[in-house]
């Protein structure tokens, strides 16, 4: 069996959306047919990096590496059923290991089933050790909620790359390096969603990258958190309520059914704050890391992600 992994190319993309579902479906024994797109919505933007696993000249799975700056994590990696135990994700993770090793991410890690030895098998060959669950949470969204905040999309263009720096200027505290500006452009540049801030204009306190609707992470009827995070310093967690709250009036605003985000549970305030009001644990997650840190899964940060 020859084993090819090079760059998903866009012709691709059909084929690996079908792989990952087929994939995630049989190992969860879930229909994975709905309206959100991962792998599309991905290898559109600056920040990720995709590669397919060719088998005799036919695409067989893919992985797909996300670049925050000093932070990077690897998946979804997906292998066609039929090919899993022949060495193809250990060929895929590899190669994406070594996308990681070659940027700028000195902090690196990966979601996975918290339940599954192989998985864990598989990642320990390549330097991850599980550290924190993550947990996928919601909480519905019922009628009207008042709209907090304020969204980047309305901004003019020429202010564009200061809010990028300010948004920046909120994470690089949280750990010197970590910058999302590629997933912000992909929501604005891709029409995902929204980015929602909170504070002053010229300073924001904190934002949260939203995508919402089919086409997207999230999929009909959901606004999905990818990611969020409010500066540290003082009365963070007022902050960090507030821009929750901005959230869901953004939500509210657009019709959505649910509010859905990820959580380390490392984040012990933060955990117990959306407990507090209202959201429940759908799914859980490990996730693990490499080298074997905490990174800025600590107790004292109010960031919301996975990296599913």
């Amino acid at each position: 069996m020859e084993i090819e992994v090079r760059a998903l190319g866009e012709d691709d993309v059909e084929g690996a959306d079908r792989i990952l579902r087929t994939a995630f479906g049989a190992f969860l024994n879930i229909d994975m047919n709905d309206d959100t797109d991962v792998i599309g919505t991905r290898f559109r933007a600056s920040h990720t990096v995709a590669l397919a696993a060719v088998v005799d000249g036919t695409l067989a799975g893919s992985a797909l590496v996300t670049l925050w700056g000093s932070v990077g994590y690897l998946g979804p990696v997906s292998v066609t059923p039929s090919l899993w135990n022949s060495g193809v994700g250990s060929r895929l993770v590899q190669a994406a290991t070594e996308v990681l090793d070659a940027g700028d991410a000195t902090h690196q890690g990966l979601f996975t089933f918290p339940e599954s030895p192989r998985h864990h098998w598989l990642y320990h060959k390549f330097g991850f050790w599980p550290r924190f669950l993550t947990v996928i949470m919601s909480r519905p969204v019922a009628g009207e909620a008042p709209e907090l905040g304020w969204r980047m999309s309305a901004a003019p263009a020429d202010r564009r790359e200061a809010l990028l720096d300010a948004c920046a200027a909120v994470t690089d505290p949280i750990m010197p390096g970590l910058d999302v500006r590629g997933e912000i452009m992909a929501v604005l540049d891709q029409g995902l969603g929204e980015v929602v801030l909170v504070g002053e204009p010229d300073a924001p306190r904190g934002f949260a990258v939203c995508h919402t609707g089919p086409g997207t992470e999230a999929g009909s009827g959901r606004v999905y958190v990818k990611f969020a995070a409010v500066r540290p310093g003082p009365h963070v967690a007022d902050v960090f309520a507030a821009l929750l709250a901005a959230c869901h009036g953004f939500a509210a605003g657009v019709g959505a059914r649910k509010l859905v985000l990820g959580v380390s549970t490392a984040r012990h305030e933060v955990y117990r704050h959306l407990l507090a009001t209202g959201f429940r644990v759908d799914t859980a997650g490990v996730t693990m890391h490499r080298p074997n840190v905490p990174g800025y899964a600590r107790e004292d940060v109010y960031l919301l992600d996975d990296w599913r």
